[in-house]
């Protein structure tokens, strides 16, 4: 009875990995994060373009007015940081998509192929990850200064495909050594059928967790792009081009760069929790 009473009341402390305390309150800001750059035109409370008073409000400190402050050209920071969460997060989010596509395509078809067209192809993407990506990435960038929203995402995403196309490949010959793939393939399935319809149902976890890790390196890689002033075109805001410009009055307006790092490092790690979340299950 004592035993049955003990297994009874510890089974609620074995919870799962992903129900750890921490966890949902990551997911929980990471949340509020987008939900607030997605509600920008309603709750910024000025334009975040507009210099409110260039002599009076440089780098003025967080007031009833200006909750977070001004940055150095007098522009509201609180609305700026609303705004520029859009750009982030659409860049880092449009560019994972491009490459979450790309690798879906590169993958699914090494995997669909026999093993010497499939190893060729993973081969191919191997030697392009070895190319160091911020190297090319900066280049074009001062091919193309300033590109637009979209054309950031997709160079983004277009050089950030590899790694996920080799997870791809990866998972789908292990689902394909399956006995019930197996079984399929014997019955005379076709390979694009064989892969549309049995392999790639099971691929979705892996794909979800591994683009997930994608989008936190793809913030990061954003707003380095951004603070070197080669992302979009000032004076539309994102987090790094925020950071450029508080960077040099750290002494004295420390409030301009910690505010758009703060949010970028818990944007990041949300986003990498979620990635382990979605590994765990």
């Amino acid at each position: 009875m004592s035993v049955v009473l003990r297994a009874r009341y510890a089974a609620p402390l074995a919870r799962p990995r992903w129900r750890a305390p921490r966890l949902p309150l990551s997911t929980a800001l990471l949340l509020l994060i987008v939900l607030s750059a997605l509600a920008a035109p309603w709750i910024a409370p000025y334009d975040p373009t507009q210099q409110l008073d260039i002599v009076a409000l440089k780098n003025a400190p967080p007031s009833p007015v200006h909750l977070l402050g001004t940055d150095p050209y007098s522009r509201d920071l609180l609305s700026r940081l609303l705004y520029g969460g859009r750009v982030s997060l659409a860049v880092s989010g449009l560019a994972t998509v491009v490459a979450a596509l790309l690798a879906m395509v590169w993958g699914g078809i090494a995997a669909a192929s026999g093993p010497v067209v499939g190893g060729v192809l993973m081969d191919v993407a191997d030697a392009l990850r070895a190319i160091p990506r911020k190297l090319v990435l900066l280049a074009i960038m001062l091919v193309v200064p300033h590109p637009s929203v979209p054309m950031l995402a997709l160079l983004l995403g277009a050089g950030s495909w590899t790694a996920l196309a080799q997870v791809i490949y990866t998972e789908a010959r292990t689902v394909r050594a399956r006995e019930f793939v197996r079984a399929a393939e014997a019955l005379g399935v076709p390979p694009q059928r064989l892969l549309v319809r049995h392999v790639a149902p099971h691929l979705t976890q892996v794909v979800a967790a591994a683009s997930a890790t994608l989008l936190a390196d793809l913030l990061a890689v954003e707003a380095g792009v951004s603070f070197l002033g080669l992302g979009v075109r000032p004076p539309t805001p994102s987090w790094g081009t925020i950071l450029q410009d508080g960077v040099a009055y750290l002494g004295s307006a420390w409030w301009v760069a910690t505010a758009p790092a703060l949010l970028l490092v818990f944007t990041v790690l949300g986003v990498a929790r979620l990635a382990d979340r979605l590994t765990a299950r």
